[in-house]
């Protein structure tokens, strides 16, 4: 069963993957003329490859740590309601560093047709969705007990 606070979490996770799926068709449209795919440093795309996907894994790799530690930081004396909002508080920072690799490269894409550019958003999408909170999950993370699962 899905508490409100849990549909809260997986509606935005839902909302970060959408918007990156959408925009992504957008640009293929938008390129469907001059799609190319090479992972050779070249001068065509602006100097843009390999720098934003480095970038890319760079601010995955961010989130990911800043998720785990902003877990770490909740107090483990604190009520079950303020370490689910810590949860949902990482959540959030570490969907939109993901969000940001993701569009950061898909914009890469944009200005140069390089489909290389696309496997950074699919890593990104992929992680999302991997990674999607789930009760169980929540309860893991935050060593929650009995009566404290109630309010997930």
């Amino acid at each position: 069963m899905n508490t409100p606070r849990l549909k809260t979490m997986q509606i935005i996770l839902a909302a970060f993957c959408f918007s990156q799926i959408s925009f992504a068709l957008v640009t293929l449209m938008l390129n469907q003329e001059r799609t190319f795919l090479s992972f050779s440093v070249s001068a065509e795309d602006g100097g843009l490859f390999p720098l934003f996907p480095i970038l890319g894994l760079v601010f995955i790799g961010i989130g990911t740590f800043l998720f785990k530690r902003q877990l770490s930081a909740v107090p483990k004396e604190v009520t079950a309601d303020e370490k689910i909002a810590g949860y949902q508080t990482a959540f959030i920072m570490r969907c939109a560093f993901i969000e940001g690799a993701s569009l950061m490269n898909i914009v890469g894409f944009l200005i140069s047709g390089n489909g290389a550019f696309l496997f950074i958003p699919a890593i990104a999408i992929a992680m999302l969705i991997v990674n999607r909170p789930t009760r169980d999950g929540i309860i893991a993370a935050l060593n929650l007990s009995y009566p404290d699962t109630e309010k997930l």
